[in-house]
């Protein structure tokens, strides 16, 4: 479930990032130790930051470890109670959202904002379709729309792939998810890519590489969104992008924008898709200031939207 920094084979990749950040990072791990929970059979890692009755689902990217959003999760929690999952290794995106909804079950938790990032983005987009009245407000960030076409080339990856060694494997994610940190000597992008690093190298597992390939399969597949099916969900949207995000071109952001033409939009520029660590104050301003808007969970009335597939 997790590593410790004192281990010298992990201590090793930490070694061009300055001692204060890396004790800043153990002290998050400190103050927030994962939980556990089994959910329809499958065990569950979670961090949350409780207790609070306003409450923040952080959904990470593709790596999976919750720790990846540990910036976020560590600003969000001065002002909700902020509860964020590993994924498991399921095979469906229907699964793995039903499961973090088992979560809130298990803590008691009724509504929630959700925060997805990247990967996380489409876990919330499918969570608040099939579970709009669990979703006081969402937040997509640096994310992109299910694609057939993008599904369709996933599953002729997957279909070889998943016979490599784990070792293998992990080089390649490695090298395709580095490829979204963009160069410099910025002392938190060095902490950044040491903790997926750690994260690749001692934490994710080969089942958890693969399934994160078979849910964006599954999801690009099977469902399609539509403007106007969240209509009667009351809930509120902001969209946070940035214009130089080689993950999220121009064609990509303008998608996403008329899927959610309700949505408050704030566009980035200078920090690819990493804004969340080389612009903090820019993008930790624009979800305070969204979630300060927001009603309470107790004003929030139930959404009628639900799933939407093909």
């Amino acid at each position: 479930m997790g590593t410790r920094l004192e281990d010298p084979k992990v201590a090793k990749l930490y070694r061009s990032v300055p001692s204060e950040l890396v004790s800043e990072l153990r002290r998050f791990r400190a103050q927030y130790p994962y939980k556990r929970a089994t959910v329809a059979g499958t065990e569950w890692h979670y961090i949350d930051t409780g207790p609070g009755e306003d409450v923040l689902l952080a959904l990470t990217g593709a790596a999976c470890i919750a720790e990846m959003s540990w910036l976020s999760i560590k600003h969000l929690a001065h002002r909700s109670r902020v509860i964020s999952p590993d994924y498991p290794a399921l095979d469906t995106m229907a699964e793995l959202v039903d499961g973090i909804v088992g979560i809130l079950n298990q803590e008691g938790v009724r509504q929630a904002h959700v925060m997805g990032g990247s990967y996380g983005g489409l876990v919330a987009q499918l969570l608040v379709r099939r579970h709009p009245d669990r979703t006081t407000s969402l937040i997509l960030s640096h994310t992109v729309l299910p694609e057939r076409q993008t599904a369709e080339q996933v599953a002729r990856v997957a279909r070889w792939i998943q016979w490599l060694p784990a070792s293998m494997l992990r080089a390649l994610f490695r090298l395709r998810m580095g490829k979204l940190f963009p160069e410099g000597q910025h002392p938190e992008l060095a902490l950044s890519k040491a903790l997926f690093a750690e994260i690749v190298d001692y934490r994710l597992t080969k089942a958890q590489i693969i399934s994160t390939m078979r849910r964006t399969v599954d999801l690009g597949m099977n469902y399609s969104f539509t403007p106007g099916e969240l209509e009667g969900w009351p809930g509120r949207i902001l969209l946070l992008m940035a214009e130089d995000d080689p993950a999220t071109p121009q064609p990509v952001r303008e998608a996403i924008s008329a899927m959610y033409p309700q949505a408050q939009m704030r566009t980035f520029s200078g920090a690819g898709h990493l804004t969340v660590i080389l612009k903090q104050d820019e993008y930790f301003g624009a979800i305070d200031e969204f979630l300060t808007a927001q009603p309470g969970p107790e004003e929030h009335s139930e959404g009628t939207c639900g799933p939407t597939s093909r």
